[in-house]
C-alpha cells in the first residue's frame, strides 16, 4: 500500500514537470516568417557576382527574369560596397524603373476600363485559337497570367515589283489585286466545302492557294523573277494589348517534320494596306518557285521584314520566352518563327501546302499595341 502511494506521488511530480517544460517552451510568431521574394533581389545580384559570374551574363539575367530591387539610397550603397560595378547597377536601376512604369501603366488602363467597360478590343476567351497538337502556339502574359494569342496563317501574293521595303510594297497596286484575288480564291474555296467551319479549316491548311492561282493569270507560264509577298489579313488584329514591353511564351516542338533547333522566334512590325492587309515579310523568288518539291529554296536568305529587338531565352528545345527589348510604339505587331540560319533551304511546295517548315514560316500572332 505505501509503495502504491510512493508510485503515484513521483508520476504526479513527472507529469507536472514535463507540463512545465511545454510552457516555458516559446513558440515562433507567424509575423517572423517572411514571404519569398518576387524576383530577383540585391542580395541575388551581391550572391551571382561574389559567386563568379560576369557582368554579361548577370545583365542577361536581370533583362529576361522578373525583378523586386531596391533601388533606394540604402540599396545602392549596399552594391557598391559588395562591388557591384556601374554597368550591373546601370541595369539593376532601369529594370526597376521599367517594373515601376509597368506598375503605372497597368494602374491606368484599369482606371481607364472601370470608367469605360466597353471601350476598346480586347482578347476575350472565346476568341482565343485552341492550342492544338502539332502545332505552333504562342502565350502572352497579361495580368499576372497566361493568355493564348490567335495563329494566323500567311497568304502568299505575287507582284513584279521589286522589293525594297515593305512600306514601298504595301502601295503598290498589282500587289492589292493579287492579294485580294488570293482572298477570294481561298474563300470560294472554302464556300465549296459547305460550312464556314470548314471554309476556316480550308484557309488555315492552304493559306497560299489563292496566290498561287493569282500569280499564274499575272505572268502567264513565264519563268521570271517575281516577289512573293507574305501577309495577313485584315487592317488591325483583333488581339489588342496595353503592355508596351510585351512578354510572350513560345512553344513549336513536336511539329512534324521540323528540327526545333533550326529556329527561333522573333517580333516583326507589320505593315499595314490601304486593302486592308497587313503586310508580314517579303522575297524575291522564281514564278514557279512554289510549285516545286525539291529543298533548295533559299528564300530567307534576301527576305525583307521589319525586325523589332527582343529578348529570347531558350526553356527547351522549341520553347523559348520572349520580350520586347524595350517599349513599342503604337501599331501592328507579330510573333513569327524564323530560320537561326539564313542559309535555311525550303521547299516551295511545303511552303504552298503550309507543311513542315512552311507550316512554321507562314505561322504569325499579330497583336496591336495602343
Amino acid at each position: 500500500m505505501v509503495r502504491k502511494c510512493l508510485f503515484a506521488s513521483v508520476l504526479s511530480v513527472v507529469l507536472a514537470i514535463m507540463a512545465a517544460a511545454q510552457d516555458a517552451t516559446p513558440t515562433p510568431p507567424p509575423s517572423t516568417v517572411q514571404p519569398a521574394a518576387q524576383g530577383l533581389t540585391n542580395a541575388d545580384i551581391i550572391s551571382m557576382f561574389k559567386g563568379g559570374l560576369d557582368s554579361p551574363t548577370i545583365i542577361s539575367a536581370i533583362q529576361s527574369q522578373d525583378t523586386d530591387f531596391d533601388i533606394s539610397a540604402k540599396g545602392l550603397l549596399q552594391l557598391k560596397k559588395s562591388g557591384i560595378p556601374p554597368k550591373i547597377m546601370d541595369a539593376v536601376i532601369n529594370a526597376a524603373g521599367k517594373r515601376k512604369a509597368a506598375a503605372e501603366a497597368a494602374a491606368k488602363n484599369q482606371a481607364e476600363a472601370a470608367a469605360k467597360p466597353n471601350s476598346g478590343r480586347v482578347v476575350p476567351a472565346v476568341m482565343s485559337s485552341p492550342i492544338l497538337p502539332g502545332q505552333p502556339s504562342v502565350l502572352m502574359f497579361e495580368s499576372g497570367e497566361k493568355q493564348p494569342i490567335p495563329l494566323s496563317h500567311t497568304q502568299i501574293a505575287q507582284t513584279k515589283t521589286k522589293p525594297s521595303t515593305l512600306g514601298g510594297l504595301s502601295s503598290d497596286g498589282s500587289l492589292a489585286q493579287a492579294m485580294a484575288g488570293a482572298s477570294q480564291s481561298v474563300a470560294a474555296a472554302g464556300m465549296m466545302k459547305g460550312s464556314s467551319k470548314v471554309a476556316n479549316t480550308a484557309m488555315m491548311a492552304n493559306p497560299m492557294v489563292g496566290g498561287a492561282m493569282m500569280a499564274g493569270s499575272l505572268f502567264a507560264h513565264r519563268k521570271q523573277t517575281i516577289t512573293d509577298v507574305w501577309a495577313v489579313a485584315g487592317p488591325k488584329s483583333d488581339t489588342v494589348i496595353h503592355n508596351v514591353q510585351p512578354t510572350f511564351e513560345v512553344h513549336y516542338d513536336n511539329i512534324p517534320g521540323i528540327n526545333a533547333d533550326e529556329y527561333e522566334p522573333v517580333l516583326l512590325k507589320l505593315e499595314s494596306t490601304p486593302n486592308n492587309f497587313r503586310l508580314v515579310g517579303a522575297t524575291l523568288a522564281k514564278q514557279d518557285a512554289l510549285q516545286t518539291s525539291t529543298t533548295d529554296w533559299g528564300m530567307y536568305s534576301s527576305f525583307i521584314e521589319e525586325r523589332v529587338p527582343g529578348q529570347t531565352t531558350k526553356v527547351a528545345p522549341g520553347s523559348y520566352q520572349l520580350q520586347a527589348s524595350s517599349a513599342l510604339a503604337p501599331g501592328e505587331y507579330g510573333v513569327a518563327l524564323r530560320p537561326i540560319s539564313k542559309d535555311k533551304k525550303f521547299s516551295g511546295s511545303s511552303v504552298s501546302q503550309n507543311t513542315g517548315d512552311g507550316l512554321v514560316f507562314n505561322s504569325v500572332w499579330s497583336f496591336e499595341v495602343q
